[in-house]
């Protein structure tokens, strides 16, 4: 009988930010003085991105860190000599581009953070040539320059074996209509729900610890005949190109968001009180059956925390809906509209699997 693990000890999702809650108590996060000719876009800060106004257009900017996922790859590398780096490279990118491209932005510069303990592994061609190339076909794919950046080697810093792979991007709102916030939004919208490519990059630490005790590790082989490693390693989908052809195809988007941390209740990250009733699932891939089953996690922590399939979501007026999810299928993505957004307390209901998370549930701000 397997050992369940507990989650939320393991993840920390719901653990307040201490920097956070310390700049809200000396007074740092209240609205800042901007350069002659910029001006803040309000109630974007604790949005997926940061925007200003710039005279005629809007500027946006962001900066992420990919998190421990690059620990796995180290770690199947180490027990099969195969580097599996250039996917983790895209996994960086898009944890940066997926949440620049959520308030309408086009990407245009993406500068790099890397570090590791020593320059070992930074001067071994197998591992770092296939994390550059996956770096550069990333960025080509998200349509961003990548600008350079910082790579350093942090002994007594960064812990041995381990890796910090992070960026930055500034994108360009070019037009007031592509300008996305959370105020848009209204009773009545359709959301739109776009596949994942597995579990991107989030609940990491459990599946860390579930390989640590699986006799077989990583190498524990899947109902789809995939190893677990290689399931978790899956490379992030990349949604810039989604939301450029969402904005040429002149659908009214109200909201975007990039589902990561906190699963489905992510769908409600808008500021804005709304309830968002979920009609329409999809099957989930078998690493999410596995980790449910290993773990025992219930549904109730799969949907919270994971993205259970489900790696980004569309919020449009319900006549374009259909339309939204044509123009997804044309950027190789699956799409289904998965719900409505409705007068209500803020708070996501999953209908077909009888889960309701409440507002008070999700801190991302």
């Amino acid at each position: 009988m397997t050992q369940k693990l507990d989650y939320h000890q393991s993840v920390n999702y719901d653990q307040a930010d201490p920097m956070k809650v310390l700049a809200q108590q000396e007074g740092l996060a209240t609205k800042g003085n901007m350069p002659a000719g910029f001006a803040e876009v309000e109630g974007t800060r604790g949005e997926s991105a940061y925007m200003f106004s710039m005279s005629d257009k809007w500027g946006a900017f962001v900066q992420e860190g990919l998190g421990t996922k690059s620990l796995i790859a180290q770690s199947m590398y180490e027990s099969t000599g195969k580097s599996l780096f250039a996917g983790i490279a895209q996994d960086t990118v898009a944890c940066i581009i997926n949440d620049l491209v959520s308030v309408g932005a086009t990407p245009v510069v993406l500068n790099a953070y890397w570090s590791a303990s020593s320059y070992e592994w930074l001067t071994d061609k197998a591992l770092a040539e296939g994390f550059i190339k996956g770096w550069r076909a990333a960025c080509d794919k998200a349509g961003v320059v990548w600008g350079g950046g910082e790579t350093q080697a942090l002994s007594g810093v960064v812990v041995p074996g381990a890796l910090e792979f992070a960026g930055s991007a500034f994108g360009i709102i070019t037009d007031e209509e592509h300008l996305v916030q959370g105020k848009n939004l209204q009773a009545g919208d359709a959301i739109v729900l776009v596949e994942s490519n597995g579990v991107h990059a989030n609940g990491i630490s459990l599946i860390r610890e579930l390989a640590a005790r699986l006799p077989e590790g990583y190498a524990t082989e899947l109902s789809d005949g995939t190893s677990f490693g290689e399931a978790a390693l899956a490379a992030s989908h990349l949604y810039a190109e989604l939301v450029q052809a969402l904005q040429v195809a002149e659908l009214n988007i109200h909201y975007l968001s990039n589902i990561t941390g906190h699963g489905w209740r992510k769908i409600m990250r808008a500021e804005v009180d709304f309830t968002y009733r979920m009609t329409e699932i999809t099957p989930v891939a078998p690493i999410f059956d596995f980790i449910a089953e290993q773990a025992q996690n219930d549904e109730r922590e799969m949907y919270g925390n994971y993205n259970m399939g489900a790696g980004y979501a569309v919020y449009l007026p319900a006549n374009q809906a259909e339309h939204a999810v044509q123009v997804a299928k044309s950027c190789g993505l699956q799409a289904w509209i998965a719900g409505t957004v409705e007068a209500g307390p803020k708070q996501v209901i999953i209908e077909p699997k009888n889960i309701t998370f409440a507002g008070d549930t999700l801190e991302v701000r």
